[in-house]
């Protein structure tokens, strides 16, 4: 078979068959952060932040979405126990998917196991270290645990990232002002 005909075998294959991308493995990640680090407003950047949640919370493996699924209205329903129960097993079945230890480190922060969150946290971050959320959650953790120059160093970093993250930048407006006037 001569190559202009693998070529164009290669090609079809690509049209008919897509690439399946998901989670943070998604090409599309690298134009979203940079568009969204550089968004003059934050009705623009919320857009973009949100189309880059929609491209971290899908698995490529569809057990691993119904898991995720199920583990987020067991959250919303208020059974922090049993959403955090999906969601370990969303982090055994599909490790390196960042968003599942993200949400494990919130249910976690949520139930009041900090030390816990934490470890989940730096799970997320060693599979998409541009994870703002994850990065001021780490913030909200320290604050929890009385790391007030942590926080400040987490939710700056956070906002490095996404410019336009609101509570970030509330929560080191906040943290600002307390250590200006503890210095006083």
């Amino acid at each position: 078979m001569n190559n202009m005909f693998k070529c164009l075998i290669l090609i079809a294959t690509c049209l008919i068959m897509p690439a399946v991308y998901a989670d943070q493995t998604d090409p599309e990640l690298e134009q979203l952060f940079s568009e969204l680090g550089s968004s003059d407003n934050g009705y623009e950047a919320d857009v973009i932040a949100d189309r880059i949640w929609t491209i971290w919370l899908q698995s490529s493996d569809q057990s691993t979405n119904e898991l995720m699924e199920q583990a987020m209205t067991e959250v919303g329903r208020g059974n922090l126990a049993e959403g955090r129960d999906i969601f370990i097993q969303v982090t055994k079945r599909s490790p390196d998917f960042a968003e599942g230890w993200n949400k494990l480190a919130t249910v976690n922060y949520m139930m009041g196991d900090i030390e816990e969150s934490l470890i989940n946290i730096e799970e997320t971050l060693k599979r998409e270290p541009r994870h703002f959320g994850s990065i001021s959650g780490r913030g909200l953790c320290y604050i929890k645990l009385s790391r007030w120059q942590s926080a400040l160093i987490e939710f700056k970093a956070a906002l490095d990232i996404h410019p336009w993250l609101l509570d970030a930048k509330r929560n080191l407006k906040i943290l600002e002002e307390n250590l200006k006037n503890q210095a006083i």
